[in-house]
């Protein structure tokens, strides 16, 4: 017996009589943590597509609209117009399902913004807003200068041009907690690039660890 109990102590010492350093264990610890962390962050597994950067405009009501005010919210974005014949009321209706399937989350908003800032005056917006329920607290329709329409739908969001031709993508977008874009959904009913992908991803986000 104390033969073993001897040959256990000179295995656990080092020849100096120092105990050995734990520097390999807490690496191995880190790295095992960071592992568990990926895998059970769906988040993490979203693309980033790069930073919106700040930009102020105008809502529905007349007033002045700072993107700061997002900070900390999951926001899902589309560019429509109101003059448009058919995908805008069809995905504004949508965003109308899902503003009602999202109702009192405090940690989403959704932001429509009008590709035709020309013609979507504060007032002209807000009556097709009020067409589908909105606009609401949790839900802001946007105009402003075409400069900053252009910015955002064409060389950040990259779904429309505003100065050459009028046009949008009839995409939706997810931002992130820290204002990152995250994704692009279809407005059909796809599981892997439509509806039913963007509100996993939505909840995802929700959870986000920041």
């Amino acid at each position: 017996m104390n033969d073993h109990i001897e040959f256990t102590k000179r295995r656990m010492t080092r020849p100096d009589g120092a105990q050995p350093k734990l520097a390999v264990s807490r690496f191995v610890f880190i790295f095992l943590a960071c592992l568990l962390f990926s895998c059970t962050d769906p988040s993490a597994k979203l693309p980033n597509y790069g930073k919106v950067p700040h930009f102020t405009m105008t809502d529905s009501r007349g007033q002045v609209f700072d993107s700061a005010s997002l900070a900390g919210k999951v926001w899902l974005v589309d560019f429509i117009y109101t003059n448009c014949p058919g995908p805008c009321p069809r995905m504004t209706s949508q965003m109308h399902g899902l503003q009602k399937q999202l109702a009192n989350d405090a940690d989403v908003r959704l932001v429509s913004i009008s590709v035709d800032p020309d013609h979507d005056t504060p007032p002209v917006l807000n009556e097709f807003a009020h067409r589908f329920g909105g606009p609401a607290d949790d839900w802001l329709f946007l105009t402003g200068r075409p400069a900053t329409v252009h910015l955002l739908a064409h060389d950040v969001f990259k779904v429309g041009d505003v100065i050459q031709n009028m046009d949008h993508s009839t995409k939706f977008m997810v931002v992130d907690k820290q204002g990152n874009l995250r994704g692009y959904y279809s407005s059909d009913d796809d599981a892997d690039t439509g509806m039913p992908a963007l509100l996993r991803d939505l909840e995802a986000l929700r959870h986000q660890r920041t």
